[in-house]
């Protein structure tokens, strides 16, 4: 999704051009309580203005669903009073919910910032919302819920979820299920943004070549100061024991497919285990794929992880097994991954292999270098820092990396991969299902 939208960017901001580059980057805090980034770059015409709330579904007490819905509510009411705007400068919108922040992203013009910083603090600030609100935004969420449970691999990924994160809402799906949305209620929603949607819990980023004082003027003006304090995230416990297992059979998948999770440090958290483990990892993904494509164990490999997320971390790898032989062969094949990743594990990385790594992480999250265009930010913001911008540890994070402790990057990796995963979950194909 992240990567579609730096697309999106690239194309209706900037027109797909090259020319337009990233040239420094500023934080301030307001008396407001408003956190503000600019984001400068050499385009004097386009605009890009990103609130980011700090409030997800992490933040919901007892209705599942109530951010998402809230999300495209205020969504809805944004488009709405900047429809004049689209018109006269042809600018876009879009938004996001994820467990930890909701992200709204208005682009266009710079004859647009006035209005845009309008629209977004007074809606913010004051907007309600009434019964055919409710309805319609119920309707449209109810319906998205739907259509991800049409995928038997967004279920698995759902299942995997509850039992890696069984203690907290990090466990539940973001969309809610169809019965909680049902449930929801006008002053569900209004309770929940009242709450989370305050001024200590919001980013405003400003991209584009603006006047930054005249700016902040505008965002003090609109984003009416109100109490609230910074999100407190649940504490974390260890996962509860042994490896959960959970398996479908599927006409979806001509292949069989395995998902496994490892617990992993944050950086919220654990900022320096985290970025050792970033760089390990990092190794890991090219010599996994080496190995067990090279002994024809699996046909792909793919890493997913949450080192950035707020107060939990896991690392995914998903893999396809050869569809041949029968299927008392995927445990095996199973068996043999873990051996793998063990092994691999066990044994300390070089410093050159560490120097390797640490590079593509270094030039996968380096915003802070002119050459980078701002597609390339707008990713960055949007993926790995959200909400939650921290400016500091953003800046310092290219330095860090850079002056990697070795003996720390192998402890994290050992740490981590020499447990079994605390979950597996398995899609095979259905045409399998009776030679079991």
């Amino acid at each position: 999704m992240f990567r579609m939208l730096a697309i999106i960017f690239s194309l209706l901001i900037f027109g797909g051009s090259s020319s337009c580059r990233y040239i420094g980057s500023s934080f301030r805090k307001l008396d407001n309580g408003v956190s503000v980034v600019f984001v400068d770059t050499t385009e004097t015409d386009t605009l890009l203005v990103v609130l980011c709330i700090s409030s997800g579904n992490t933040d919901e007490v007892d209705k599942h669903g109530v951010a998402n819905l809230l999300r495209y509510m205020f969504d809805k009411k944004l488009k709405e009073s900047a429809a004049e705007d689209f018109v006269q400068y042809g600018s876009e919108s879009n938004s996001y919910t994820g467990h930890d922040q909701s992200i709204y992203y208005l682009y266009g013009k710079i004859g647009n910032l006035k209005g845009f910083i309008k629209n977004l603090g007074t809606i913010h600030s004051s907007v309600t919302f009434s019964a055919e609100d409710l309805k319609d935004g119920k309707k449209a969420t109810e319906q998205h819920s739907i259509e991800e449970l049409r995928s038997d691999q967004n279920i698995m990924h759902y299942e995997a979820r509850k039992s890696v994160y069984w203690h907290s809402n990090y466990g539940t799906r973001i969309t809610g299920e169809p019965d909680d949305i049902r449930a929801i209620t006008e002053e569900d929603v209004q309770n929940f943004k009242n709450r989370n949607y305050t001024n200590e819990r919001t980013t405003v980023i400003v991209v584009g070549n603006v006047d930054k004082e005249q700016t902040l003027e505008e965002i003090s003006r609109y984003f009416v100061s109100k109490g609230g304090v910074p999100a407190d995230r649940v504490q974390e416990p260890p996962h509860h024991g042994s490896i959960a297992r959970i398996t479908k059979y599927s006409a979806q998948v001509s292949a069989p497919v395995v998902e496994m999770y490892w617990r992993a440090p944050n950086y919220r958290k654990q900022r320096n285990e985290a970025r050792a483990a970033e760089i390990y990892v990092q190794y890991l993904k090219e010599a996994i794929q080496e190995s067990l494509i090279g002994k024809e164990i699996v046909s792909s490999i793919s890493f997913c992880d949450s080192f950035w997320n707020y107060d939990y971390g896991d690392i995914c790898m998903t893999v396809t097994l050869h569809n041949e032989g029968g299927i008392q062969d995927v445990e095996e094949q199973i068996r043999s991954i873990i051996a793998e990743v063990k092994y691999i594990a066990s044994n300390d990385i070089t410093e050159e292999q560490a120097k390797k790594a640490a590079y593509e992480v270094r030039n996968a999250a380096d915003v802070f270098k002119k050459d980078v265009e701002v597609a390339d930010t707008v990713e960055w913001i949007s993926k790995k820092v959200g909400a939650g911008y921290d400016f500091d540890f953003l800046k310092s994070h290219d330095e860090f990396v850079s002056k990697f402790d070795l003996k720390e990057v192998n402890e994290q990796g050992k740490e981590i991969f020499r447990k079994d995963p605390c979950v597996i979950s398995v899609i095979k194909p259905m045409a399998k299902q009776s030679a079991d």
